[in-house]
């Protein structure tokens, strides 16, 4: 149940980080019908977001398998 809670906080930090970019916020614009005023000077969040969805995964699967690790050889003992 714990792993469920921070899988969906984690997707859920990411879209609410996805909302405040200007060029996600324009394709939503043009989703709706309403007039597009993104500018498009600043890409620096945009890079930001793509990194943060490709490389999430793969850290929170590390970090729960190194958890997991820890947590079996102090079991054993």
């Amino acid at each position: 149940m714990l792993l469920l809670v921070i899988v969906a906080a984690v997707i859920s930090a990411g879209l609410v980080y996805a909302a405040r970019i200007p060029e996600i916020q324009e394709e939503m614009a043009v989703l709706f019908g309403t007039e597009v005023t993104a500018d498009r000077t600043r890409r620096g969040p945009q890079i930001l977001f793509i990194l943060f969805t490709l490389t999430s995964p793969l850290l929170l699967a590390m970090g729960l398998s190194t958890a997991m690790g820890i947590w079996n050889s102090l079991a054993k003992h």
